[in-house]
C-alpha cells in the first residue's frame, strides 16, 4: 500500500465513486474552514483503493466545528470475497494508522458508519503503549426514514399527535417554505444555544455561514423555514447527495417552542424533500448528548453506531 497527496479534483471524483463517500467530504465543504486541506490516496499497485481528507491546523488533524465524519473511505470493494475485502480495508487502515502517526502530532477524525474494524489503529505500538497510541471510541448517529414521509408512526406520541396538530384548532395558521436567509438560521441557531447556557464560538458562526454559503452555492442544500401567523420559528438546514440528507442546522425561537413548531417543520421538510429530490432517508448528524439524543430519536429513526479515532501522545 503506498500513501500520496493527491489533487481537490482527483479526490471529489473519488467521493462521488466511493460507498462512503458523502457531500460532507467534498473540497468545497472543507474550503469553508480557509485553511489548508490534505486530501490523501491509498494505491495498491496503480490503483486507488482508499482515501482520506482532513483540514490541516497549525497542530495537525482534528475535527472542526460542524464536521460530523471527516475518515477514511473506500472504493466500491463488494466484487471481492469477504476475506480479500476484509484483507484490504485491515492494510489499508494499517498505511493509514501508520501514515499519519509518523506525521502528525495531532490525529482525530470520525469513520463513516461502515468501517467497523478498528483493529489496525487499535494495534499501534500495540505493547509499547509508552510511545503513544490511538484512542477508538464509538459515538452514534439516527438514520430516519422518509421513504414514505406521511407515515409519523414512528414518531414519539407527544410529535405525532399533539405538535403537528398543536395551535391548530385556536386559528394559529402554520406555513413551511425555502429560504436562502442564513442570517435567519443563525438568530434561531444561536437562541438554541443560549437556552442551553452555551456561548458559540466566532468560529461556530464564521463556519456556519460558510459552509451553508457553499452547499447552497453547489446546490447541495435546502433550508426550510416554518412561521406561525407570518413570524418565523424554526429554520432547518438540510445538506444532500445521492445517499440521503443531513441535519446539519436548526434553530428554533424559544418563545415558540411549546406549539409544536419544531415537529412541523421536521415533517414539512420532509415531506418536500422526499416529493422534490426523492430523498428517502435522513442522517440526524449525532445523537451524542443527552438533549439532542433525546430531541433527535424521537421522529424514530434506528440508532447507527460510527467510530472516532484519535492520537494520544507519550
Amino acid at each position: 500500500m503506498e500513501i500520496n497527496e493527491c489533487s481537490a479534483e482527483v479526490w471529489d471524483n473519488f467521493v462521488d465513486q466511493s460507498p462512503q463517500g458523502i457531500i460532507l467530504n467534498k473540497s468545497f465543504v472543507l474550503n469553508s474552514y480557509a485553511l489548508p486541506v490534505v486530501y490523501l490516496m491509498c494505491k495498491k499497485g496503480d490503483e486507488h483503493v482508499a482515501g482520506l481528507e482532513f483540514v490541516q491546523g497549525p497542530e495537525g488533524i482534528k475535527l472542526l466545528p460542524h464536521q460530523h465524519v471527516n475518515g477514511i473511505i473506500f472504493k466500491d470493494l463488494k466484487g471481492l470475497k469477504q476475506y480479500t475485502r476484509n484483507e484490504t480495508i485491515f492494510y489499508v487502515l494499517e498505511a493509514f494508522a501508520l501514515y499519519l502517526f509518523e506525521r502528525y502530532p495531532l490525529v482525530g477524525f470520525n469513520f463513516h458508519w461502515d468501517i467497523s474494524d478498528m483493529r489496525a489503529f487499535d494495534w499501534v505500538n500495540y505493547h509499547e503503549r509508552s510511545k503513544g497510541y490511538y484512542e477508538t471510541t464509538v459515538k452514534y448517529t439516527s438514520f430516519v426514514d422518509i421513504s414514505n414521509p406521511t407515515d409519523t408512526s414512528e414518531y414519539a406520541h407527544k410529535r405525532r399527535i399533539p405538535d403537528l396538530k398543536k395551535g391548530i384548532k385556536e386559528g394559529h395558521v402554520y406555513h413551511t417554505r425555502e429560504t436562502k436567509d442564513i442570517d435567519l438560521l443563525n438568530r434561531l441557531v444561536g437562541m438554541n444555544f443560549e437556552r442551553q447556557g452555551i456561548d458559540r464560538t466566532e468560529n461556530q458562526i464564521k463556519y456556519l455561514y460558510q459552509i451553508c454559503e457553499n452547499l447552497l452555492k453547489h446546490s447541495a442544500a435546502r433550508i426550510f423555514v416554518t412561521s406561525m401567523n407570518e413570524e418565523p420559528t424554526v429554520a432547518t438546514c438540510f445538506a444532500f447527495d445521492k445517499h440521503r440528507a443531513y441535519y446539519l442546522f436548526v434553530g428554533t425561537d424559544v418563545k415558540f417552542r411549546d406549539w409544536g413548531v419544531d415537529t412541523k417543520n421536521f415533517y414539512e421538510s420532509c415531506l418536500m424533500l422526499n416529493r422534490e429530490q426523492q430523498i428517502n432517508e435522513i442522517d440526524m448528524v449525532g445523537i451524542n448528548s443527552p438533549l439532542r439524543a433525546s430531541y433527535k430519536l424521537s421522529f424514530g429513526g434506528r440508532i447507527v453506531p460510527y467510530f472516532c479515532v484519535r492520537k494520544i501522545m507519550p
